[in-house]
């Protein structure tokens, strides 16, 4: 599998947020949408589009947007670069709308056929969930991860490492650790997943927005 057929980064992320019982979507944090701006950030930075250094952009391409979202972020990024000052990578996620936050990539997962939405009704009001048909994909996508963490080079080699290292970052962030890698059989990934989101410059700055907007 080439790195072009992998999902963007905040779609693998909204992937592991279905439940591991039941399979339906659940936010697991609060300023979830932080942390999806920071997936679209992170995916800019693998593609290229986007470098970081620190705790600031030092440079962007306008290409590597795969969605109107990214390709939004790019645009005001180019025009913040008329001034000489680079944007910081806070100012930079602040430049991902919310809305429409983790909806648009749940809409695009469902119209893709990897969730399913499922109509309910509460108090008589109507009520929307959405149901992960592909449990494999979430799977795989987790031991994929895992399988990078706990390598003893550190995922040297691997294709995915990088994506994996990024993407675990915001599992830690997004207080996903737990519902993935449970117990104690998880907590060697679990602690280096949050190494991870206190050295990469892009989980990090999530959580320093999320630090001061809670």
């Amino acid at each position: 599998m080439s790195l072009s057929e992998f999902l963007p980064l905040p779609e693998e992320l909204l992937l592991l947020c279905a439940h591991p019982a039941h399979g339906r979507f659940r936010v697991p944090a609060s300023q979830f949408h932080h942390v999806v701006a920071g997936a679209v950030l992170a995916e800019l930075v693998l593609g290229g589009a986007v470098t970081v250094e620190k705790h600031r952009i030092t440079g962007y391409q306008p290409f590597g947007a795969r969605d109107e979202v990214a390709a939004g972020v790019l645009a005001r990024l180019e025009a913040r670069g008329k001034s000489r000052f680079r944007p910081w990578l806070d100012q930079a996620l602040a430049q991902v709308p919310d809305p429409p936050g983790h909806r648009f990539h749940l809409d695009r997962l469902t119209a893709a056929g990897y969730y399913a939405m499922e109509e309910k009704r509460f108090l008589g009001l109507p009520w929307r969930t959405h149901r992960l048909l592909r449990p494999d994909l979430r799977e795989r996508t987790a031991e994929r991860v895992a399988a990078t963490l706990l390598a003893p080079d550190g995922g040297a080699g691997r294709p995915t490492a990088e994506r994996d290292r990024q993407l675990a970052g915001l599992i830690h962030v997004a207080s996903l650790g737990h519902r993935l890698y449970p117990g104690r059989p998880g907590a060697p990934v679990r602690r280096a997943a949050r190494k991870l989101a206190g050295e990469l410059p892009v989980p990090r700055a999530v959580q320093r927005i999320r630090s001061s907007s809670d």
